[in-house]
């Protein structure tokens, strides 16, 4: 008893700082598994994108019919992506391409965004300022329409139409509700095959 009332205050202090020590060891293991998956999540997307870039590269018209629909939009517009990247000035080299090409691009990057307002705020006017007319393109005038409506909310020079996140998010669900996205991979992968001569690589 004597002992436990001499050392019991040393012996409380070398509790706190093991359990301490074990919540910062804890932390630390759970940000070294965070840092691994995303490790692992970059080192697969990057593989995916070797394999894409590798599938689409040569690609006849023939090889393209038998390609998955949903995925020949982002294997088109990566072939353009890694062209505009050895270029000195990318904008330059977008405004030179082809108006088929900069279409393929643009719906590619929308799709990939995944969201009306991601879109319009992450993304430079050389790409927001041809998004309606690449949805006309490829044949989708209804969605383009609402798009384009849309849109007025980000120009700062329309005084009519006010910056609105529930009006962003009203519209983003329902992009889910009628599965724009999908459709809009389908209709530009059809786009793709009608333009090829024009399109391929």
């Amino acid at each position: 008893m004597q002992w436990l009332s001499q050392y019991g205050y040393l012996i409380i202090v070398f509790i706190v700082l093991l359990a301490v020590f074990a919540f910062v060891f804890m932390k630390a293991v759970s940000a070294y598994s965070k840092h691994n998956k995303t490790y692992k999540a970059q080192e697969a997307e990057l593989k995916r994108l070797t394999a894409l870039k590798e599938k689409y590269k040569n690609a006849t018209l023939d090889m393209l019919e038998t390609y998955d629909e949903s995925e020949i939009s982002e294997g088109m517009a990566l072939l353009y992506q890694i062209a505009l990247q050895k270029s000195d000035d990318m904008e330059e080299a977008f405004r030179a391409m082809p108006k088929e090409k900069q279409y393929v691009y643009v719906l590619d990057v929308f799709t990939q965004d995944g969201s009306a307002g991601e879109f319009f705020t992450q993304n430079s006017e050389i790409l927001t300022s041809i998004i309606v007319e690449a949805l006309n393109a490829i044949g989708m005038t209804a969605f383009a329409s609402e798009l384009s409506a849309f849109a007025k909310m980000f120009d700062k020079d329309d005084e009519e139409v006010s910056y609105s996140t529930a009006a962003i998010e009203k519209f983003d669900k329902m992009m889910q509700e009628k599965d724009i996205l999908a459709k809009i991979k389908l209709s530009s992968s059809k786009y793709i095959k009608e333009n090829y001569d024009i399109l391929k690589c």
